[in-house]
């Protein structure tokens, strides 16, 4: 991994031949063969603190060998090609069954930055074996975060390691849970979908999540809110195109909204009456805007009744 270092930020003026050193702010420079800015950040260290991509990824190993088990971590990193991003996605060998032949296996995602407006954040994240779907952060007490106004604490990661490995009962009930709870209607779990954003990252959202829906819920009458999560995973996953790791990352954590209220599921009714709720006050304030499918204005009244939504 590329280490970075401080270094002056310059300023200019026309009328100077010298320029000016910025004494508030330093820039962060990779110590690969050709420098890459990685970063513009603050000077003090009471406000920045620099955390090390290497140090991340030596932590967590260091919290595997702590485990004293026979754990043989595989995975992959990616950065940003500014390497202002981070991303690693490490396995531990650890799966839960979601149902008869849905197989999750369990992992660790950690993620960091040297933008400035980015902290350390470790998740417990999943890939689904029957079609890949990447998933994230569905159980709050399993992440671990902290900002670069702190100094770097290894511990974070050990902790992340343990959540992994010590999880899988925790994952499992939240997923036989999510099963258990049905929306109206497929186009009430479009609507959820757009509504918590996975829209933004696909370039035909209404198409895209139409096709996901289709591939994971069962009966369009009564999807799950576990079906309806898989559906947007599966867009993600499969149908958002040329998307950075960190940018998909995002979305999976987006994602776990639906799987994800304080300290369990929410109720498929208030992500359903939420997302109803804001987009016919979306539609009533402009009249001209284009329908996400044709025939949506009237769904959308249906699903207003069921809610007892007013106008």
């Amino acid at each position: 991994m590329p280490s970075v270092a401080r270094f002056d930020v310059l300023a200019s003026h026309p009328e100077k031949e010298s320029l000016d050193s910025v004494p508030w702010r330093d820039a962060l420079y990779t110590d690969e063969d050709e420098p890459q800015l990685a970063g513009e950040v603050s000077s003090g260290d009471d406000y920045y603190n620099i955390i090390q991509y290497g140090d991340i990824l030596e932590a967590i190993g260091q919290g595997i060998e702590a485990r004293d088990e026979d754990i043989q971590p595989e995975g992959e990193v990616a950065l940003s090609n500014t390497r202002h991003k981070m991303t690693a996605r490490i396995g531990m060998g650890q799966t839960v069954e979601a149902a008869p032949g849905d197989r999750i296996n369990l992992d660790l995602r950690a993620r960091s930055g040297h933008s400035g407006y980015h902290g350390l954040k470790f998740d417990v994240g999943a890939m689904r074996e029957i079609c890949s779907n990447g998933m994230m952060a569905f159980v709050a007490d399993q992440s671990y975060e902290q900002t670069h106004s702190e100094q770097f604490q290894p511990g974070l990661a050990y902790h992340a390691v343990d959540a992994v490995v010590d999880g899988v009962d925790t994952v499992e009930r939240r997923l036989e849970q999510a099963q258990e709870r049905e929306l109206r209607n497929q186009d009430e779990a479009l609507l959820i979908l757009q509504d918590i954003g996975i829209d933004r990252y696909l370039e035909d959202p209404t198409p895209d999540l139409l096709t996901a829906l289709n591939e994971e819920v069962e009966d369009p009458d009564n999807p799950s809110l576990y079906e309806t999560f898989n559906a947007a995973t599966y867009a993600l996953t499969h149908l958002s195109e040329d998307r950075p790791q960190y940018q998909l990352d995002d979305g999976y954590e987006q994602a776990a909204q639906l799987l994800e209220y304080g300290e369990g599921i929410p109720h498929p009714d208030i992500l359903g009456e939420d997302a109803v709720r804001r987009r016919s006050n979306q539609l009533i304030e402009d009249p001209e805007a284009e329908e996400y499918w044709e025939g949506e204005r009237e769904s959308l009244r249906d699903l207003m009744e069921y809610h007892e939504v007013e106008a």
